[in-house]
C-alpha cells in the first residue's frame, strides 16, 4: 500500500521528475529525481503549475488537459524550463485522479528525451529509442535526392550564424525537422529550442504569451515570463506563422528588429539574443498578397528562406524512406519485416502523397498493424491507395500512357519560359508566376531549363 507521495516513484521505473496537483491545478508534490542543474523554482509547491511552466497554456499543459478531460495523457512530447542552464524535452505521462464524478488532482510522471541525457536512461531503452527522434541533426534528413541534398547543404551554413530563417512546404514535408537541424548544428545548441505553434495563440493572449506580463498591467496579472525570455540564448520556432494575428506581427517584427521588448505594462526593456525561425505551409508571396502576413515582417523573418518540396516532386526518396521507416517500426513493434513487395512499391510510387512524408510514415506504421507474413503486401495496405491507383488506371476509358503529373509538369514548363520570355530577370519571371525566385530556380533546375539570365 502507497501511504506516502514519496512512494509513489516506487511504482513506476525510469522517473526522472514527477508531480502532483489538486482539481485546479496546483501543486502539491514536487520531485526531481535526476536534476541536471540548478532549478528555477527549488520548491514549487503551492504554486499553479501555469506558474511553474510559464510558457505553457491550458490547451497546451497536460496537466490543464487531464483535468479537463478527465483523461489520461501518454507520453506526450513537451519543452520544458525547469533548470536555469537549459530547456529540457521530457516525455510527459499525466493521469487524472478521478472521485466519483469530479477529478480531484493530476499525477504527472516525466522522463527526459535530450540527446546528452544518456546516463539516465537504460541500456535497452538506449538500444530501442533513436534520441535523435526527438533532437534531430541533419543526418536524420534521409535523402538521394539532389534538392534535398541541397537544403541539407543549406540548413548546415545557416546553422552558422544568426540571421532569421523562414522555412516554407507542404504540411508534412519535414519543416521542423529542418528547424531542430539548425539548432542542432549551431553554437545555440545547448540552449533552450522553444517551438510555438502560432495557430493555437489566442488574439487576446499573443502578447502576453511572445512577451510576458507584469504584475498589475490588467486585472489578474501576474509576473511572468514570455517565450522570447525563455529561448533566450537559444532558437524560438514560430510553426505556421501564417496563422498568427496580424496586429501581433507587428509586434513581433518591433522586437525581432530592435533585439529588445518590454512586457505587457512593464516599463522596464528586456534585451533577448534569440534566434527565430518561422514556418509556413503556404507560398509566401500568396500569402503576403492575401494578408495574412505583413510585407515588413516577412523580409524581416525570411532572411534564409528554405523551400522543402513535396514528396511527389523527389520520389526517388520513397524507397529509402520507406527501410528507413520499416527499420524504425520493427524495432518499435518487436516485428521483423523484412521489406514490401513490388507491387506495393509500384502503388505507393505511382501514388501523389498529398500527406507528403508524414502521411508515408503513417502508411508504414498501418501496415505494420496488419502484415501477416515478413513482407509487407497488397492486403496490408489501405484501401484508398489501392483504389486511387486503379482509378488513374481505369475509371476512364483512356491510354495508359496518360500521366496527369506529366500533363502538369508540361504546362509548367510552357508557362516557365513563358514567363521568362516577356522578363528581363528570374526575378520578374517570378513575380509573373506569382511565386518566389527560389521557387521558381527550384523548378527550373527540376526541369532542367536553362537560361541567360540573373
Amino acid at each position: 500500500m502507497i501511504n506516502r507521495y514519496e512512494d509513489i516513484p516506487k511504482l513506476f521505473k525510469n522517473i526522472d521528475f514527477f508531480l502532483i496537483t489538486d482539481g485546479h491545478g496546483y501543486i502539491k508534490y514536487y520531485e526531481v529525481l535526476n536534476s541536471l542543474g540548478n532549478r528555477i523554482v527549488e520548491n514549487p509547491l503551492g504554486m499553479h503549475i501555469l506558474e511553474l511552466h510559464q510558457h505553457l497554456t491550458h490547451e497546451t499543459s497536460t496537466v490543464m488537459r487531464a483535468l479537463k478531460s478527465k483523461e489520461p495523457i501518454i507520453n506526450e512530447k513537451q519543452y520544458l524550463n525547469i533548470f536555469k542552464e537549459r530547456t529540457v524535452t521530457i516525455l510527459a505521462t499525466t493521469l487524472p485522479l478521478i472521485s466519483g464524478d469530479d477529478v480531484i488532482g493530476t499525477i504527472e510522471i516525466d522522463r527526459y528525451l535530450d540527446e546528452d541525457l544518456a546516463q539516465y536512461e537504460e541500456e535497452d531503452f538506449n538500444n530501442d529509442i533513436n534520441q535523435n527522434n526527438y533532437f534531430f541533426t541533419i543526418d536524420d534528413i534521409i535523402t538521394n535526392n539532389p534538392t534535398m541534398i541541397d537544403i541539407k547543404n543549406q540548413t548546415l551554413k545557416a546553422a552558422k550564424t544568426s540571421s532569421p530563417v523562414m522555412i516554407y512546404g507542404e504540411t508534412g514535408t519535414g519543416k521542423e525537422l529542418i528547424a531542430q537541424a539548425i539548432h542542432n548544428h549551431s553554437f545555440r545548441k545547448n540552449n533552450p529550442f522553444i517551438v510555438q505553434n502560432c495557430a493555437s495563440i489566442p488574439s487576446s493572449l499573443g502578447e502576453s504569451i511572445l512577451f510576458g506580463t507584469t504584475r498589475g498591467s490588467f486585472t489578474g496579472a501576474e509576473n511572468k515570463v514570455g517565450l522570447f525570455e525563455i529561448a533566450n540564448g537559444g532558437t524560438l520556432v514560430l510553426d505556421e506563422l501564417n496563422s498568427m494575428d496580424i496586429t501581433l506581427q507587428s509586434k513581433l517584427l518591433r522586437a525581432t528588429e530592435n533585439g529588445h521588448f518590454r512586457r505587457l505594462g512593464g516599463k522596464n526593456v528586456i534585451n533577448v539574443d534569440v534566434r527565430l525561425i518561422s514556418t509556413t505551409n503556404e507560398e509566401p508571396n500568396l500569402l503576403i498578397e492575401s494578408n495574412k502576413i505583413r510585407k515588413d515582417l516577412f523580409y524581416r523573418l525570411s532572411v534564409v528562406l528554405i523551400y522543402i518540396p513535396p514528396l511527389r516532386d523527389r520520389k526517388d526518396d520513397i524507397p529509402l524512406l520507406v527501410d528507413k521507416f520499416i527499420h524504425d517500426y520493427n524495432k518499435k513493434m518487436q516485428k521483423n519485416i523484412k521489406g514490401i513487395s513490388k507491387e506495393v512499391m509500384e502503388l505507393i510510387m505511382d501514388y501523389s502523397w498529398p500527406g507528403n512524408v508524414r502521411e508515408l510514415k503513417n502508411f508504414i506504421e498501418g501496415a505494420f498493424n496488419f502484415a501477416e507474413k515478413d513482407i509487407i503486401d497488397r492486403e496490408s495496405i489501405p484501401y484508398h491507395i489501392i483504389s486511387i491507383n486503379e482509378n488513374n488506371k481505369s475509371d476512364i476509358n483512356i491510354e495508359s500512357k496518360f500521366d496527369l503529373n506529366e500533363a502538369i509538369k508540361e504546362q509548367e514548363i510552357r508557362y516557365i519560359k513563358l514567363a521568362l520570355e516577356k522578363s528581363k530577370t528570374i526575378t520578374d519571371a517570378a513575380k509573373l508566376l506569382k511565386i518566389s525566385r527560389q521557387l521558381l530556380k527550384y523548378k527550373l533546375d527540376n526541369y532542367g531549363i536553362e537560361i541567360n539570365q540573373d
